[in-house]
């Protein structure tokens, strides 16, 4: 019996080759989905218009109103006032605090992108933890694991679109709100209930970017964390130098030599942070932050310099003079600068700022700088005038840790409440497409001032929205060519004779251990049509084995790269990649057991 067609191996083929390259970090995920797509289309696999109309499909058109409706509670207050009340009602309670954040995080999750619920708390448990003494390495992977949770009894979530989408396919009916909610409440609750209870008390004391500190003693903790009180260092101009009348920029010290200028003493006057355009002058005493090999290594370029180290010690309070300070940063979930380095972005001549160092997996970063490839979950240690952090705030490509908060529109508050409450109903009580039911929202979330169109198009995670729309077209080669259903078969083979509920926690495990390395999307486009097809002859109910996929995509534990909340946290939290492991594999099989039991063993009468 033949299981794989020649077109089938082939595509089988060039799915593996991707795989590689996503986990390798040689190819980013919206790149390696539209090369995918044109893979599909020059192949002859698919027409031009089949490979592109996951463009048009109404996973995508959800996924970018979902966008803009967060963007609008975002913008409004909600969220923080949310954090606010909870943060209250916590007092100087950790098991609270733990808990009130997680369940803010799953609460979020409902109606937003998993990574952007985790977004939103992360500042606000941050500056909670530091109040009470709690290290944030207690609280931040509670709040990725709510934030996955809390996705799992909702349509709102990528994976949930994709599986909703490829029901309707496959079997002309899509996965409602209703769906999801009869199916994933129980392993959410069983889920927060552990992370509440368990996950927390397990983690790690470390002291990573931004831990246990008062806000008046933020600038020597950072200081003292990232290592700079050892490469704080005074460098005296000579009158023979011949640096003499050139700027910071002309002058290479941080490109050539590692050696970062954040402050100029002269005539008895300490100038901090300043310009690159600032030009030197001989008798100038400056402040640097050298790398981790200090300046031993380039006294001889130094002397040819004109630039004597002094041998005074250099306190890190120096850095609290002044209207400047230290600041940590995290690369927000809808950055554009993954890949590119600080010498790319002309980081401090574009935001009046200088990065001293990067955390990197437990770890500060301090020599090179201006040559290091940004990495999604770097936290960046920043130094610079109060009023140019304040104005990092605002913007969408970095989560300030530290933040007193941007001006909000709170007097639209209850529009967006509102608006985002119809949404929900509508998507579980209608027959409404839910791409039509959010679009609305979203409109609506513009015409009542919560945010402008500018906003919402800044909102929006285009490089998510590629990567989907990229790999949508998938799901049709798959069936076409047969190796959804060669895939399946394979499967059938070792299943065959074995009860309903056998087959469902087998495809629910292999989905949920796929979704360590692949993602939750990938996972939901590749393992998806096998699972679906697989399921009529096993005995199983489609929806029952698309509810199961779908929500096993969220128990996304194991490690850092398997969901961008993990990651978004890891910088923050000082975790190193063991850390997912050890904190979530009990809470895994709990979750792959739940599943199993929520959609087979409890009734929850769904069409067959």
């Amino acid at each position: 019996m033949e299981v794989f067609s020649l077109t089938a191996v082939w595509l089988t083929l060039i799915l593996l080759l991707m795989a590689g390259l996503l986990m390798s970090g040689a190819l980013r995920p919206d790149l390696a989905a539209l090369i995918l797509a044109l893979g599909l289309s020059f192949s002859g696999l698919l027409s031009p218009q089949e490979a592109f109309s996951g463009f048009s499909r109404s996973a995508v058109i959800a996924l970018i109103a979902l966008f803009i409706l967060t963007a609008g509670l975002n913008r409004t207050g909600v969220s923080r006032a949310l954090g606010e009340r909870l943060s209250r009602w916590a007092g100087d309670s950790p098991g609270r605090l733990v808990a009130g954040m997680t369940l803010l995080s799953a609460s979020l999750s409902l109606a937003m992108n998993s990574v952007t619920a985790a977004a939103v708390v992360m500042p606000m448990a941050v500056q909670a933890a530091r109040r009470i003494g709690l290290a944030p390495s207690r609280i931040l992977i509670p709040i990725a694991y709510g934030a996955l949770l809390g996705g799992m009894p909702t349509l709102f979530t990528t994976a949930n679109l994709l599986l909703s989408g490829l029901m309707r396919d496959h079997y002309g009916r899509s996965l409602t709100m209703l769906d999801f909610i009869r199916a994933g409440l129980l392993p959410a609750a069983l889920g927060l209930l552990w992370v509440i209870g368990v996950t927390w008390r397990t983690l790690p004391e470390r002291s990573p970017a931004g831990q246990l500190m008062r806000l008046h003693r933020l600038n020597r903790e950072l200081a003292e964390l990232y290592g700079l009180q050892d490469g704080l260092v005074e460098l005296l101009v000579e009158p023979d130098s011949p640096l003499c009348g050139l700027s910071l920029v002309e002058s290479q010290l941080a490109s050539r030599h590692s050696v970062t200028v954040i402050g100029i003493r002269r005539k008895g006057h300490l100038l901090l942070s300043p310009s690159s355009s600032e030009s030197l002058q001989a008798g100038d005493v400056l402040l640097v932050a050298a790398g981790p090999e200090g300046t031993a290594p380039f006294e001889q370029a130094l002397r040819d310099l004109g630039l004597r180290p002094l041998p005074r010690p250099v306190s890190p309070e120096v850095l609290e003079e002044g209207e400047a300070g230290l600041m940590e940063v995290l690369l927000s979930p809808h950055t554009t600068l993954i890949g590119r380095t600080l010498r790319d972005l002309r980081f401090r001549e574009r935001y009046g700022l200088q990065v001293l160092a990067i955390w990197r997996e437990g770890r500060p970063i301090r020599a090179r700088l201006a040559d290091e490839r940004l990495r999604f979950g770097d936290a960046l240690l920043v130094y610079g005038p109060w009023e140019r952090i304040r104005l990092l705030q605002g913007d969408p490509e970095f989560i300030v840790l530290q933040s007193n908060g941007e001006p909000l529109r709170t007097s639209r508050r209850i529009p967006a409440i509102v608006i985002m409450a119809g949404v929900i109903l509508a998507s579980a009580l209608t027959s409404r497409s839910v791409a039509e039911v959010t679009m609305a929202g979203a409109v609506l979330m513009i015409l009542a001032g919560c945010l402008t169109m500018e906003e919402a198009y800044r909102a929006i995670e285009w490089p998510t929205v590629f990567m989907v729309a990229g790999l949508l077209p998938l799901s049709i080669a798959m069936t076409r060519t047969g190796a959804a259903e060669g895939l399946g078969t394979v499967l059938l083979y070792g299943l065959a004779g074995a009860p309903p509920w056998v087959s469902v926690l087998v495809f629910t495990g292999i989905a949920a251990a796929l979704t360590q390395v692949l993602s939750a999307s990938v996972t939901a486009v590749v393992w998806g049509p096998i699972a679906l097809r697989a399921a009529a002859t096993l005995g199983v109910p489609p929806a029952e084995m698309g509810l199961a996929v779908a929500l096993a995509t969220s128990a996304a534990f194991l490690t850092p790269m398997a969901h961008p909340a993990n990651a978004l946290v890891m910088g923050a939290g000082g975790y190193r990649p063991r850390d997912f492991l050890r904190a979530g594999w009990l809470l895994w099989l709990l979750s792959v057991g739940a599943i199993t039991a929520s959609t087979v063993g409890w009734g929850l009468g769904l069409p067959r």
